[in-house]
């Protein structure tokens, strides 16, 4: 697997994709950045949410790289398709992670923060953008070269799915509450913004667990059935 990451990051690379994505974030960072001072807390929580969409275009873009054959052919050295798409899947988020520390340290390095960042506070900061990419990155997997052949249907209906999950708390406070439990199947981009606005303690106990867990758990669950349904379409 090892070697299809370093391949697949090398190609990614060389084909240049990556330029609209990573500028688009790094522009976002900078222009979000532009007053000063900015709370550290809720700060974070908003440059999380570019990572979750920064991430889903990312994929889109390095699961497009590879053609059906050449697809074939590293899956047969492989020996594995499920090991071919978690390759893939591990490139997109090791290149989530360089934004991710970009976001991290670009406020700190600047002294753009109204107070300083606590261990604490930047412990569950990096840990939300992480998590935030890799819900992008497997949520986009759905909507990849991989599973769709219209590129239309595949950037419009993540874009829609996109748009969904970051407007999820306000459709979950218009639906009637007989109706809220449908807003579980909605990618949970948005679930620890609430929690995170609402710390005023430093202290990890003060904060609740629930969502963050969520989020991994349902990444866990998108990630799964992508790598039986990639399988199954191969």
């Amino acid at each position: 697997m090892k070697v299809v990451i370093k391949y697949s990051l090398h190609d990614y690379i060389r084909s240049h994709k990556y330029f609209p994505p990573v500028s688009t974030f790094i522009v976002l960072i900078a222009v979000f950045y532009t007053y000063k001072p900015n709370p550290v807390v809720d700060s974070y929580a908003i440059t999380a949410l570019f990572m979750f969409v920064i991430s889903a275009w990312l994929c889109m873009s390095v699961l497009s790289l590879d053609s059906p054959v050449q697809r074939q052919l590293l899956i047969l050295n492989l020996r594995s398709s499920y090991r071919y798409y978690l390759a893939k899947l591990a490139a997109v988020w090791l290149i989530a992670l360089l934004l991710a520390v970009f976001a991290f340290l670009y406020p700190i390095i600047f002294h753009l923060f109204s107070d300083s960042v606590s261990m604490t506070v930047g412990f569950v900061s990096i840990v939300n953008h992480l998590l935030l990419a890799a819900l992008g990155i497997c949520i986009a997997a759905f909507f990849s070269s991989v599973m769709m052949e219209s590129a239309i249907n595949a950037y419009g209906g993540l874009a829609l799915t996109v748009i969904l999950s970051i407007a999820a708390l306000g459709i979950e406070n218009a639906l009637p509450a007989s109706l809220k439990y449908i807003t579980w199947i909605i990618p949970p981009a948005t679930i620890t913004q609430k929690p995170l606005f609402q710390w005023e303690e430093e202290n990890l106990t003060h904060l609740s667990g629930f969502p963050f867990l969520w989020i991994m758990v349902y990444t866990g669950i998108i990630m799964v059935l992508f790598l039986i349904m990639a399988n199954r379409k191969r």
